[in-house]
């Protein structure tokens, strides 16, 4: 049985609410993780989930977490958006600790592009920090939107740090479109593993009204690490 994780960015409101729904019935993840929330997607993240952090906002800042099950959750400083951090005692699915780390880092050519350049510097900095603490016995998960496609700095710098799930599993596929009714042009929604975990399978989900594909994340124990 797999640990299922799913992440969306819900594209700062325009996602409509009855798909949303209609997306989380099917896919049927353990864990929701999402960026661009707002109130009217918060609304059916808590009716669906046990447990929940959710930070709700309007100007494209709005993180969460979701679950069917119990976890504990912090919110380190970061220069732009906070990522959150959830712990969840995964040994249902042989995992034992997995902490996910929820994040939404900035847009390098957003305007101004000098001020965007300096916040995600300090994100990425910020990040590796993160990535680099790590307890020996805690399986870490990495996802959202990074704003990174495989050409960029910012993803070889996480890449040398942990393992892109989609990657592993060889389902990596292009996630963001300019609209939402074009084609995808760049995959830059993640997922990066460290510890004992392994990404058996990823697929994109079709979210009404998202410029994003949402990322659904299947992960098992990774025997091969110790």
């Amino acid at each position: 049985m797999s640990l299922r994780i799913l992440t969306m960015n819900l594209y700062n409101g325009a996602v409509d609410p009855v798909g949303l729904a209609a997306v989380l019935e099917q896919s049927a993840p353990d864990i929701a993780a999402v960026q661009e929330l707002t109130d009217s997607s918060a609304r059916v993240l808590r009716d669906w989930a046990s447990h929940c952090l959710l930070d709700p906002q309007d100007d494209i800042t709005g993180m969460g977490i979701a679950a069917r099950v119990p976890f504990e959750a912090c919110r380190p400083e970061f220069p732009h958006r906070d990522p959150i951090i959830g712990s969840f005692d995964a040994r249902p699915w042989g995992l034992g600790t997995v902490e996910l780390i929820n994040a939404h880092l900035t847009n390098p050519i957003a305007l101004p592009i000098g001020a965007s350049r300096r916040l995600r510097q300090g994100e990425a900095d910020a990040l590796e920090k993160l990535l680099s603490n790590r307890h020996a016995s805690t399986a870490r998960v990495l996802v959202g939107d990074l704003n990174s496609s495989p050409a960029w700095p910012l993803y070889r710098r996480l890449a040398s740090l942990a393992t892109d799930g989609a990657v592993q599993a060889g389902t990596a596929k292009r996630t963001w479109s300019y609209y939402p009714w074009s084609p995808r042009m760049l995959r830059i929604d993640h997922v990066f593993l460290q510890g004992a975990v392994r990404c058996v399978a990823t697929r994109l989900v079709k979210i009404r009204g998202a410029d994003h594909r949402g990322l659904l994340i299947d992960l098992e124990p990774d025997p091969s690490v110790d």
